[in-house]
C-alpha cells in the first residue's frame, strides 16, 4: 500500500472532504502560520517589524466607525486571525468541539454562516460598546480572533440541545448548557477588566448564536441569505454541462416508493452523509423512511 503524503492527506480531509469545519480550522491555521513566518523573516532580516504591526491593523477590525468605512473587509478577515498560539490553539480546540456537534445536527452551510455572522454581530458589538459605553466612549482599540464566531457557534449548540451531556475532567458529566451560560458570564464580569473588547465581541456573537437558533425553531433562518450569497458565488466559478441529466431524486415520489426487503448499508451511510452536509431537514420523505426502515433492521 502506497504510503499519502501529507499534501495528500490535506486534500483529502480538507479540499475534498466537504467538511466545513475542517475548512474554517486550515484557514486559521494558515493565516496564523503566514503572519507567524512573515514576522520571523522581518525580525532575522532586521527589516523593520511596523511592516507586520501595519498590515495586521489593516486587517483587525477597528471600534471606530469611520475607520471601519475604510476597510469594510476587517468585518471578515479580523474572524481569521489571532494573537498568539495560545489564543489560537484554545480557540480551535474549543471550535473542533462546538463545531462538531454543529455539524453533525445542523449541516456544514449552517456552520459556515453562523461562523461568519456570529462573527459579525460581534465586531458590531465591539464597536457599539466603544462608541456607546461611557467607559469607553472616548478610547480606540481593535479586536481580532475567531473567538466571538466560536462563542456564536456554542451558544447556538447550548440552545439547541440544552440536555446534551459532556465529561470534564475531575467534574464528571456535565450538560452542554451549563459550560455555556458559565462562558457567557465569565465574559460579562470581565468587561471593564482584561480584554474588555474582546469580552464585548464574545457576547455579541453569544447573542446571535442564541437568536439564530431560536428564530430557527420558529422556522425562520436569518443566515440563509448568506447561504445563497455563497452558494452563488461559488456557483460562478463551477463549469456548467451542457447536457441535462436527471438523477433520481428528479423522479415524483409517488413513482419511487421504498423498495422492500433489506436496506442497503450504502443507501443508509448517503443518507447519512447528507444529514452530515446539510442538516435532517435536507432529506426528502423517502430518505426519511429508509432511515426509519433501517433503524428497525437487525
Amino acid at each position: 500500500m502506497r504510503d499519502t503524503t501529507l499534501w495528500q492527506d490535506f486534500r483529502a480531509y480538507v479540499l475534498h472532504s466537504g467538511n466545513t469545519l475542517n475548512k474554517l480550522i486550515a484557514i486559521n491555521v494558515a493565516v496564523f502560520i503566514l503572519f507567524g513566518t512573515l514576522y520571523v523573516v522581518l525580525l532575522i532580516f532586521g527589516v523593520s517589524e511596523t511592516i507586520h504591526d501595519k498590515l495586521d491593523l489593516y486587517l483587525q477590525f477597528p471600534s471606530s466607525f469611520i475607520e471601519f468605512l475604510h476597510k469594510p473587509w476587517s468585518i471578515v478577515t479580523y474572524q481569521f486571525m489571532h494573537a498568539g498560539l495560545g489564543h489560537i490553539f484554545f480557540n480551535m480546540l474549543v471550535f473542533l468541539f462546538a463545531g462538531r456537534i454543529f455539524r453533525e445536527y445542523l449541516g456544514d452551510k449552517k456552520l459556515l454562516a453562523v461562523y461568519l455572522l456570529g462573527g459579525a454581530a460581534g465586531a458590531l458589538m465591539f464597536m457599539f460598546g466603544y462608541n456607546v459605553l461611557p467607559f469607553l466612549k472616548n478610547s480606540n482599540g481593535e479586536i481580532l480572533g475567531a473567538s466571538a464566531s466560536i462563542m456564536a457557534i456554542l451558544v447556538a449548540v447550548g440552545t439547541l440541545l440544552p440536555r446534551y451531556t459532556v465529561y470534564l475532567f475531575f467534574l464528571g458529566a456535565v450538560r452542554l448548557v451549563y459550560i455555556v451560560l458559565f462562558l457567557v458570564v465569565i465574559d460579562f464580569l470581565s468587561i471593564g477588566f482584561t480584554n474588555t473588547g474582546g469580552s464585548i465581541a464574545h457576547l455579541g456573537g453569544s447573542l446571535f448564536g442564541y437568536v439564530y437558533i431560536v428564530l430557527l425553531q420558529r422556522g425562520t433562518d436569518i443566515g440563509a441569505w448568506l447561504t445563497k450569497l455563497i452558494d452563488g458565488i461559488a456557483g460562478l466559478f463551477k463549469k456548467k454541462s451542457s447536457v441535462k441529466l436527471y438523477s433520481y431524486n428528479d423522479v415524483p415520489l409517488r413513482a419511487k416508493p421504498v423498495r422492500p426487503g433489506r436496506i442497503s448499508q450504502d443507501e443508509v451511510d448517503k443518507i447519512l452523509d447528507k444529514i452530515a452536509q446539510s442538516g435532517y431537514e435536507s432529506l426528502t420523505q423517502r430518505e426519511k423512511d429508509i432511515l426509519f426502515r433501517a433503524s428497525k433492521e437487525d
